[in-house]
């Protein structure tokens, strides 16, 4: 063998473990890094982590309310999306919901296509009347088009309104953008907003970054939404360790009735994106 094919064999040899170990990047739509940055390539890894500390949380804290439960899994593919959903219930927290979700294909006008995308959503219903409903999501996705876009939005829509419990879930959402040096009026503005004001009658405590500026993915802008939820998250789990053995009335239980109809009606009519 000549000394050249030598150092050719040798340069293929020394190279072959690497190639083995580069991460697959081409994938279907929703899992495709190929037109990805490695800087874009690292948020991704970011927002699976985030994920799936997510919901380890979330389980371990509906799991302490609760005590140990089953949990009942389904996955569901889509031309437009796959679903993951994860339920369980229980004496303290009749329905705990969480979902991720994988985007493919847009549903104009309100999203596009997907290069890469994961959402992950988190559905409460507490037994006790006097803690409301709470309904959040953040969204992470690349377009096909290369453009992409951080999102999320979460709130509470009570049924008996207890002011003190609602304005510690706000200060807590608020404490998080002032520490970002964020402004937070828009994405309080509409968090719930235009007829759905009078019909959901949320309680407009946390956000909904589908507002002007409208941010992309970025480091800062990642930081900003995961940690918004994860303190809206706690503080509401914090009210509802309170309020959960605290007596209530028929009348509580009567708006708790309404407020779940609202919620529905919504879902069905009213949230273009539901």
């Amino acid at each position: 063998m000549t000394s050249a094919k030598a150092i050719r064999l040798s340069t293929v040899l020394w190279l072959a473990p690497v190639w083995f170990a580069l991460p697959v990047l081409a994938g279907p739509p929703g899992n495709d890094l190929t037109p990805l940055s490695p800087e874009q390539v690292k948020l991704t890894e970011a927002m699976l982590g985030f994920l799936s500390k997510t919901e380890a949380d979330f389980l371990t804290t509906v799991t302490r309310f609760n005590g140990a439960a089953p949990i009942q899994a389904n996955s569901f593919e889509y031309d437009d999306a796959d679903y993951t959903v994860k339920v369980t219930r229980g004496e303290v927290i009749e329905k705990a919901g969480l979902t991720v979700s994988t985007t493919k294909k847009g549903i104009r006008p309100y999203t596009q296509d997907a290069a890469w995308s994961r959402t992950i959503t988190i559905d409460i219903h507490p037994k006790t009347p006097l803690v409301g409903f709470l309904h959040g999501f953040v969204a992470l996705q690349y377009n096909g088009d290369g453009k992409s876009s951080m999102g999320g939005s979460m709130d509470v829509v009570p049924g008996t309104r207890i002011e003190e419990d609602l304005t510690f879930i706000k200060e807590a959402v608020d404490r998080v953008f002032a520490r970002h040096g964020a402004d937070l009026t828009n994405y309080r503005k509409v968090v719930s907003s235009g007829q759905r004001i009078k019909n959901l009658k949320a309680a407009r405590v946390g956000v909904s970054f589908y507002a002007r500026p409208f941010l992309d993915v970025k480091q800062e802008n990642f930081d900003l939404v995961t940690e918004t939820f994860e303190v809206f998250i706690n503080a509401y789990f914090e009210v509802l360790e309170r309020r959960k053995n605290q007596p209530h009335t028929p009348a509580d239980l009567a708006a708790q009735d309404t407020m779940r109809i609202r919620w529905l009606e919504d879902q069905m009519i009213h949230d273009p994106y539901a």
